[in-house]
């Protein structure tokens, strides 16, 4: 009897050590993907070699939305709304202008002429929102 409760010790061990390793391994594993996935998530560029998250467009998209909520929860007045939204219209307007000047694609002038605007408006969003 007490030789069969040592030897089942024995093997409970050596299976509970093994299933421990093979957690650790599993882990590492999954840890390790997930690592990557976000770093790769993080990296994301389109084909031309940028970051579509950071254009002009998809940032007054951004902007928009913003302004959107704002007045939503009521910390943005109508007239407010107003001139956030024609400076968001002239803001467009240039960028496309400036597409169709340059064939398609911003020049690198463009580009940070559109984030300087860009820029004040989302500070006069924030200024707005908060009251400063």
């Amino acid at each position: 009897m007490q030789l069969s409760f040592r030897l089942f010790r024995l093997i409970s061990k050596a299976v509970l050590k093994s299933w421990r390793n093979q957690m650790k391994k599993t882990l590492t594993v999954l840890m390790a993907l997930f690592m990557l996935g976000t770093i790769g998530h993080a990296f994301a560029q389109d084909r031309n070699g940028k970051n579509p998250s950071m254009s002009p467009k998809h940032r007054l998209t951004r902007q928009h939305r913003r302004i959107k909520n704002g007045v939503k929860s009521g910390k943005i007045s109508k007239s407010q709304h107003q001139q956030l939204a024609q400076e968001g219209k002239d803001i467009n307007q240039e960028r496309k202008a400036d597409l169709s000047k340059d064939g398609g694609k911003l020049d690198q002038s463009d580009r940070k002429n559109l984030e300087s605007q860009e820029n004040l408006r989302s500070e006069q969003i924030h200024q707005d929102k908060t009251g400063n």
